[in-house]
């Protein structure tokens, strides 16, 4: 199943750990953006490790996605590419 996860965590030291966590299980489009091709087990597992890492104040989205459709060159980013 592909999924994206999107996402907007406050503290700095936890968004870069969820990234981390995230890049597990897919590639980064955006700098709060994740793509996946994740089983149904796999989504649990992402849904606590966003558990983990997000407060009342956060907002993260977990999208189901059936068809993607790309314009334009997608650049790939790893957590040594942002600066916080």
């Amino acid at each position: 199943m592909h999924i994206v996860v999107a996402y907007d965590i406050s503290n700095d030291n936890k968004r870069t750990k969820l990234a981390k966590e995230l890049l597990k299980f897919g590639i980064r489009t955006q700098k709060s953006f994740f793509e996946c091709d994740v089983s149904e087990r796999e989504i649990k597992i992402i849904k606590k490790i966003i558990k983990k890492y997000s407060q009342s104040d956060d907002a993260v989205t977990i999208y189901k996605v059936k068809e993607i459709e790309r314009v334009g060159d997608v650049e790939y980013l790893e957590i040594d590419d942002l600066v916080f």
